[in-house]
């Protein structure tokens, strides 16, 4: 009977022996199987902060880089704007909507297209930023998580010999499934990867944003420049045509001054001619009255008489006739020299615009 309790003993002894080294084997063999498991999380999340990280610096680059061209746009908004105020500057005649001012217009709506454009770009940069720095956080977060319990199960694995009394600690009920364990992770990396490529195409829709403002900024500028060059030259032909205009003018008027002095002079040239016939026409009667008679002394005199007093009306009517075209002359070369006054003022002001465009393309190179 003791032979017989004795074998069983045994027996029991070598089930308990072997479940004890199964189930040993087997937890070790768990507790491996989930630190390689936690570990490649881990490693899949440390990778994903790496690319979080690049992501962010390279964003930020970025919007910095946007930024910057979003203050440069200001320039030629300023100067086109500044350009349409000086040339309202110009005189009534001279205010014309004209290729330049047409110009001037397309280069202040390009640069507010492309302020307005840069700052959207700059909004979502920084949105897309805090959402970098939330996934940042989160993977910080896992990953520390991850670390501890690679710890734990690590030093679970390597314990040679139980606590004593460890059979009495309550241990906490699990929260989450193996799968959502897992899950977890993989969510986290698939938001950020998600994350990310936004952020990626954020960043080409900034550079393809970027090139465009500058090429519209340049292309305008570049128009504006032509429509000012052609409007200078044009002005500049105006203003030496009047300049010979008025020189001519001038130079006819004083010609029919100087023919209006001559036939004034001749005028009076005959007054005293005129008054010596009259005179010697008027002696003449004083003579006896059987002496005066109608000869041909007297007839000679009247007909002297006659002929000066027909002349110097002649030359009257001419000198009335001079005196009113000098006078229109007069009007005229007043036109031309107020429509002088303006071309000079009007071009003025528009090398002034074309300084300021000269100025402003050497700032944008």
């Amino acid at each position: 009977m003791s032979t017989q309790q004795r074998v069983m003993s045994f027996g029991t002894q070598r089930a308990t022996d072997e479940t004890m080294i199964n189930d040993n084997r087997s937890s070790s063999t768990a507790l491996l199987r989930n630190i390689s498991e936690a570990e490649s999380l881990k490693n899949r999340s440390e990778a994903q902060l790496e690319a979080i990280l690049r992501e962010s610096s390279m964003l930020e680059d970025e919007a910095a880089h946007a930024e910057a061209t979003h203050e440069k746009m200001k320039d030629p908004l300023s100067v086109a704007e500044e350009n349409l105020n000086i040339r309202r500057k110009r005189p009534p005649r001279e205010l014309t909507r004209d290729a330049v001012e047409r110009a001037l217009n397309e280069q202040v709506a390009g640069s507010k297209h492309s302020i307005r454009m840069l700052g959207g770009v700059l909004d979502a940069c920084e949105k897309e930023l805090a959402r970098l720095k939330i996934c940042r956080e989160k993977l910080e977060e896992d990953i520390d998580q991850k670390r501890i319990a690679l710890e734990v199960d690590s030093e679970a694995l390597n314990m040679e010999s139980g606590w004593a009394g460890s059979d009495t600690t309550r241990r906490p009920h699990s929260i989450a499934l193996p799968h959502m364990w897992r899950q977890r992770t993989e969510n986290l990396c698939e938001e950020c990867e998600r994350t990310r490529a936004t952020c990626e195409r954020l960043r080409a829709k900034s550079r393809a944003i970027q090139e465009e403002a500058i090429t519209v900024e340049r292309e305008t500028r570049e128009a504006t420049l032509r429509a000012l060059a052609r409007k200078v030259d044009e002005t500049e032909r105006l203003k030496s045509e009047l300049e010979a205009s008025c020189a001519s003018v001038s130079s006819e008027m004083s010609t029919m001054e100087d023919a209006r002095a001559s036939v004034e002079q001749s005028m009076n040239d005959k007054h005293g001619p005129l008054a010596l016939a009259r005179s010697r026409l008027s002696v003449r009667t004083s003579k006896p009255g059987a002496e005066v008679v109608r000869d041909a002394a007297e007839r000679s005199l009247e007909k002297e008489i006659g002929d000066l007093e027909h002349s110097i009306r002649k030359l009257q009517l001419e000198m009335a006739r001079q005196t009113s075209d000098i006078h229109r002359l007069e009007q005229t070369r007043a036109r031309l020299e107020a429509d002088l006054r303006d071309k000079a003022d009007a071009l003025s002001l528009e090398q002034e615009c074309e300084a300021l465009q000269m100025d402003l393309t050497g700032r944008m190179k």
